[in-house]
């Protein structure tokens, strides 16, 4: 009996084989497709980082060159000449803080009521930069505002810059540059921040203080003015 190989159907072993070779196909596209949606999250998250980053320094930057000499009352009772502080012992914080008030603060017309001062605190808590803000200047009665800007931060400080023909009272051994503002009456002509973090290491950058700015640039030696 002759058999007409052309009616010949593919064997158990050849549909085997074949299925292995699809399974095979398949488990690399899934990989490389996997692979390459992990790269976009991750790029996804490291661009949201970055641009927490840029907002957190330009809103830092804006805050202190609108700095302005406010009287205050960090405890709540007595009025202080000291228009910046970088007492802990008035702020909550697990490393360095920054307090002040600046101008600027939004209200057309006059339609609020409250005027365009508004106190600001930086500070470190549980790992995240925050920025505390009241809507009024003395007045502690309502929740203050908490914003985070900035996740994964190790370390905040700040260190202050004062002229060397100003006064001797607040120079470290850099000069003029210390690293707490105890004076009264006046204000520093340069704040500088270093931020410690897990996804950008460290970031140091001096601001300067709108009213005060270009005679640190003139008399500083070398301070370089931030943008």
């Amino acid at each position: 009996m002759v058999v007409n190989s052309a009616n010949k159907g593919f064997t158990l072993v050849e549909v085997l084989v074949t299925m292995v070779i699809f399974a095979i196909i398949g488990i690399a596209s899934f990989q490389v497709l996997n692979q390459m949606v992990n790269t976009e999250e991750q790029s996804q998250k490291q661009r949201e980082q970055l641009e927490r980053l840029q907002f957190s320094q330009l809103l830092i930057q804006q805050d202190i060159r609108q700095m302005v000499a406010k009287p205050t009352r960090p405890s709540g009772v007595e009025v202080t000449h000291q228009y910046l502080s970088n007492d802990p012992s008035y702020f909550d914080s697990d490393g360095g803080v920054l307090a002040f008030v600046r101008s600027g603060f939004d209200n057309p017309g006059n339609m609020m009521p409250r005027s365009e001062l508004q106190p600001v605190v930086y500070r470190l808590w549980d790992g995240n930069l925050q920025r505390v803000t009241e809507t009024f200047v003395n007045d502690r009665s309502s929740e203050p505002s908490v914003q985070t800007l900035l996740e994964g931060v190790e370390e905040l400080s700040f260190r202050f810059y004062r002229s060397d023909g100003v006064s001797n009272a607040n120079q470290g051994l850099e000069q003029g540059w210390s690293d707490n503002w105890e004076s009264a009456g006046d204000l520093p002509q340069a704040v500088e921040v270093t931020i410690r973090s897990k996804n950008f290491g460290t970031i140091r950058r001096v601001f300067l203080i709108a009213a005060v700015g270009q005679q640190v640039e003139s008399n500083s030696g070398g301070l370089q003015r931030a943008n």
